[in-house]
């Protein structure tokens, strides 16, 4: 409930300040003296419309600002706590600015919020119901939720909710898997080609490395054959070669050493490179006979590196990494091919979610089906006490269809909500004879109200008042038995709640628990509005003054009196 509300430079209110307590609240005045902006700035602050129109001429805002009590408001505090807004005890305050320029500032406690937060905020603790803005009654969901409490179907609603969740949760996990899947087609081909490629290889540690020295050698194996060809043949093989030479050499060296005994050491290195010559002959000859030169192994050795390049120079790693390389992808692959087997498990979830969801859809709509012809009896009765006689609401219940929609019913597929398969409206007509027409369409502000008070009325302890109910002008036309049947049913609505209501009728009037009397003034040449919280004695003035206009006469008084007096008994 609101405890403290203020209005600064919005429209007729320069500046107002208000303290409201629970009960029934009624503000009455002359019409046109602003009754109904109060209602409207209400409205605004809790995250109704708002218009610059609205802002006092010659100011360049106006500011809007409710104290609300929390107590016993749990959605309210779950809300704020969720939003992550900070309030002390069981009060927070809510403020709202309108510049101008359109721009509005809006603060929650302490902490910015937007107009956004104002209106769900709202809704966990208030309805209004005022002639710009209707924040509860013409919203579809609101008006099922009506037909769910007095079927006594919100458990089986909520089963239905959280099934829904289930389905959704599960469809859009495969629908993510789906979506991946085909990143994860390609990657298996990639790793499945890869693995190929490198298996088909297959090298081993090293191999580069003996390739390339057999490569070398099988790439001059030729010029290697002619060269130590050529150096045994001088070495031996030619008639005049070196070591056939080199023994008539070493015998003139011996002569020579017996001539010049001094030229012994001579003979001996003559000797010794004789020997060596021998030695090395050997060793040529045996490098000759192992000597192997095929240009069919060079093409293979060089074709094969070729492969072993490539492979290294792709994955970017040696040839020792490369086998553990294949092994990762290996075990990536093995990964892939076990998630592939997730996709039967997410559709059998869906599928299993999906039959329970639709199951409590079609139980849900039965039932709702069921209970409409009794509702609508049953709030007809109700708009009847309260002047509404001969007026009618139905309920008209759809399903909407929809070809991507998740419940199918032979031929056709049906969209589906947190609610339900139900798309439901409540159609209104005022008067006999007249044909029901859509709710928001045709019903004016006051009887959008009373529709309001005769569902409550028939949904009893099954959905109680809210916290805070603000109606504008609910009893316009009624008169007689219809206006004390109006206030009967407000002054009960009112005891576990705060009301806050509008007035033209004296029987509603002097049910009220408070009374806020609005009247107009001329201030420096402008027009303002002021609002007063009347005392017993000025309730008896403002009553005279609303049963016999402005000449209050004694019979007047008496009478204002003794309905005040009736209604406080």
């Amino acid at each position: 409930m609101i405890t403290h509300l203020k209005i600064k430079d919005f429209a007729l209110f320069e500046s107002l300040e208000l303290s409201l307590s629970d009960g029934l609240t009624v503000f009455t005045g002359e019409s046109g003296a602003g009754k109904s902006l109060i209602f409207d700035a209400l409205a605004s602050l809790f995250g109704g419309r708002c218009s610059t129109a609205n802002i006092r001429q010659g100011k360049e805002r106006y500011s809007l600002q409710a104290v609300l009590s929390l107590t016993g408001q749990n959605l309210a505090k779950d809300y704020l706590m969720e939003q992550g807004f900070r309030y002390t005890g069981d009060e927070i305050v809510i403020t709202k600015e309108l510049m101008k320029d359109g721009k509005a500032r809006v603060k929650i406690g302490e902490s910015l919020a937007s107009t956004t937060h104002l209106r769900e905020l709202g809704k966990t603790m208030a309805e209004i119901h005022c002639q710009n803005e209707q924040l509860f009654l013409l919203e579809k969901s609101n008006q099922l939720e009506f037909l769910d409490r007095y079927g006594n179907l919100e458990s089986l609603k909520y089963k239905f909710k959280l099934a829904l969740q289930q389905y959704r949760h599960w469809k859009q996990k495969l629908i993510d898997f789906e979506e991946t899947r085909r990143t994860m087609l390609k990657r298996k081909e990639i790793l499945e080609y890869e693995i190929e490629e490198i298996e088909s290889i297959s090298p081993k540690e090293g191999e580069d490395e003996s390739l390339s020295t057999e490569e070398s050698l099988l790439a001059n194996g030729e010029k290697l054959a002619e060269n130590y060809r050529l150096v045994l043949e001088e070495l031996t093989e030619k008639e005049n070669s070196i070591l056939k030479v080199f023994p008539t050499l070493i015998h003139a060296i011996q002569k020579v050493s017996i001539l010049i005994p001094e030229k012994k050491e001579m003979l001996e290195e003559w000797e010794e490179v004789y020997d060596r010559l021998k030695s090395l002959k050997s060793v040529i000859r045996e490098e000759e006979e192992e000597l192997f030169f095929s240009p069919e192994r060079l093409d293979m050795v060089q074709s094969r590196l070729q492969d072993i390049k490539k492979l290294k120079k792709k994955y970017n790693v040696s040839l020792a990494e490369i086998n553990l390389l294949l092994e990762e992808k290996k075990l990536e692959l093995e990964r892939w091919n076990e998630q592939a087997g997730d996709e039967d498990f997410l559709r059998i979830k869906k599928d299993q979610c999906l039959t329970e969801m639709k199951e409590l859809g079609f139980q849900l709509s039965k039932l709702r089906r069921n209970v409409i012809s009794q509702f609508e009896e049953d709030v007809q009765k109700e708009m009847a006490d309260l002047g509404l006689e001969g007026g009618k609401l139905q309920v008209v219940l759809r399903w909407e269809e929809n070809p991507e929609g998740e419940v199918e019913e032979g031929s056709k597929s049906y969209f589906l909500s947190e609610s339900g398969l139900d798309q439901i409206e409540f159609y209104f007509s005022a008067n006999p004879g007249e044909k029901p027409r859509p709710l928001r369409k045709v019903a004016s502000g006051g009887e959008l109200s009373r529709v309001m008070l005769a569902l409550r009325s028939v949904l009893g302890k099954q959905a109680p008042s809210p916290q805070m109910l603000v109606l504008d002008e609910v009893d316009t036309g009624l008169g007689g038995e219809a206006a004390e049947a109006m206030a009967t049913k407000l002054k009960k609505l009112a005891r576990n709640s705060q009301i806050l209501l509008i007035t033209h009728t004296q029987q509603v009037a002097a049910s009220g628990d408070h009374q806020i009397k609005i009247e107009k003034r001329q201030e420096g040449g402008r027009t303002v509005s002021h609002a007063s919280l009347l005392d017993f004695e000025e309730r008896k003035r403002e009553l005279a003054r609303m049963i016999g206009g402005k000449q209050l006469t004694s019979a007047v008084l008496k009478a204002a009196t003794d309905l005040l007096m009736k209604k406080a008994g």
